[in-house]
């Protein structure tokens, strides 16, 4: 009988414990959410949408903690109450949008099988700064943008921010905050002569709505394209086709000839907060290519 007391009273502290856990989380939790909330200055429009984004949070946060375990690069950010469908939603390359075929491969003069060391075109001051597309599903308009400012500055001209909203709002082969191509970008570039500055056609996109093309156009301030190519072999043969890496053409090409608009699969970067992200956490089919940058 003893035993029996002593099992149960055993029995009754563990459940104890283990609600008094669980209750301790669920308090983290939420003050990590009002924290959250501050942070990145969130308002929700309804107690029903404050629940619902808190249950996405929290489900991002063990999602979070899961994808540590192999690459511990990951926490909380901005994007850490939305679903995977909403972030991918404004990354931003559309993959409907095919590449041309017939576009030429850059070869560099010098490829050099293993290359190391390091190189950076900022070093350089051919680099304008970093911006920020918000929710606007933009990153084409933006790779191409920079890509086409650093070969201006190469070229011998000032280093100048071309307007990337001009981009959004006019090229007619894209979809706006939908998504599209640097390569289709470059092709309008060329057709229009170049681009007009920042300054003088702002980015207001950001908020999702792409506007309309400004009439006049402001003045085009440079950013002329002869001919553009690509870094490697495309991705080409098919949706479900690797994409095979030829890094040394890609250094080379970028030392030669500056840097380049890319596309990847940046399907977890919805959770990165820094350090180095494995190949592990991507995927090289064509299919998942869904953000453009810049390398």
């Amino acid at each position: 009988m003893q035993f029996t007391v002593a099992a149960t009273i055993a029995a009754a502290t563990l459940a104890s414990t283990t609600a008094l856990s669980t209750e301790g989380s669920n308090f983290l939790l939420a003050d990590r959410f009002e924290t959250f909330k501050v942070d990145h200055n969130k308002v929700y429009a309804s107690d029903a949408e404050h629940a619902s984004r808190f249950a996405i949070f929290e489900e991002n946060v063990n999602k979070v903690a899961e994808m540590n375990a192999v690459n511990n690069v990951h926490g909380i950010t901005r994007f850490s109450d939305m679903t995977k469908e909403e972030f991918k939603s404004f990354l931003g390359v559309n993959a409907d949008l095919k590449v041309d075929p017939t576009v030429e491969v850059v070869r560099a003069d010098n490829v050099t099988v293993g290359a190391s060391g390091s190189f950076h075109w900022g070093d350089e001051g051919k680099l304008t700064a970093v911006k920020d597309q918000a929710q606007c599903g933009s990153c084409w308009a933006f790779s191409a943008t920079e890509t086409i400012e650093t070969a201006w500055a190469m070229a011998g001209n000032s280093l100048t921010e071309f307007s990337p909203q001009d981009l959004v709002s006019c090229s007619t082969k894209d979809k706006g905050c939908n998504g599209g191509m640097p390569s289709n970008a470059f092709e309008f570039v060329k057709a229009q002569g170049g681009m007009p500055t920042d300054a003088s056609y702002p980015y207001t996109a950001g908020s999702g709505d792409a506007g309309t093309c400004m009439s006049p156009l402001p003045a085009l301030a440079g950013g002329t394209i002869s001919d553009w190519g690509y870094g490697q072999e495309p991705c080409s043969g098919g949706v479900f086709k690797k994409c095979e890496e030829d890094t040394d053409l890609l250094i080379a090409n970028l030392k030669q000839y500056g840097p380049m608009s890319i596309a990847i699969d940046a399907s977890q970067w919805q959770s990165y907060t820094g350090g180095v992200m494995t190949s592990a956490s991507c995927d090289s089919s064509a299919r998942k290519m869904d953000h453009a940058g810049k390398f």
